[in-house]
């Protein structure tokens, strides 16, 4: 069994009592998407390129169908200073917010602090970044973004995706 095999059912049963759901959906490659307001949140358990310390790996593909500008760059190396521990970056059209934990020293504050940060973060900045330089959202519903960007980064105002209304993925 390996090590990821071991921490797989400890984040699963996290994340399910995070969501307050009875059933997970898990996908084939074991990434557990998430529906945020506008956006789609995966969580996944990935080992490092050489094979050494799991990581639980929760990121938000935010906007696709934009392209890299000098303008959309600076503007994510701004949002980068403002983080503490998630980063936002393009790469293949995409915009994405993702943050990394090692996987082996998980407890359930840890996944639910990433999870509630990263859901936040999406939900807000893809209709933020969507009207400044255009692309697209993962799902195109009205959502309610907090005030300001300073409270993407604000764990203990982010609001838990809401399984029943906002949709789970």
């Amino acid at each position: 069994m390996t090590r990821l095999e071991v921490i797989r059912p400890f984040v699963e049963q996290t994340v399910k009592e995070f969501l307050g759901v009875e059933q997970l959906q898990v996908m084939d490659d074991g990434t557990i998407p998430i529906r945020a307001g506008s956006t789609g949140v995966n969580v996944r358990l990935m080992q490092t390129r050489d094979e050494g310390e799991p990581l639980l790996q929760v990121f938000a593909p935010i906007l696709h169908g934009v392209p890299r500008t000098p303008e959309l760059l600076e503007k994510l190396n701004e949002m980068n200073t403002n983080f503490t521990s998630a980063r936002a970056f393009w790469v293949n059209d995409q915009v994405l917010i993702a943050m990394e934990l090692p996987a082996e020293t998980l407890d359930k504050q840890q996944v639910g602090y990433a999870c509630s940060l990263i859901s936040f973060a999406a939900d807000y900045w893809d209709d933020v970044l969507k009207g400044q330089f255009g692309g697209e959202i993962a799902f195109n519903e009205p959502t309610t973004p907090a005030e300001g960007a300073e409270a993407a980064e604000a764990p203990a105002e982010a609001p838990r995706p809401d399984p029943g209304s906002k949709g789970y993925l």
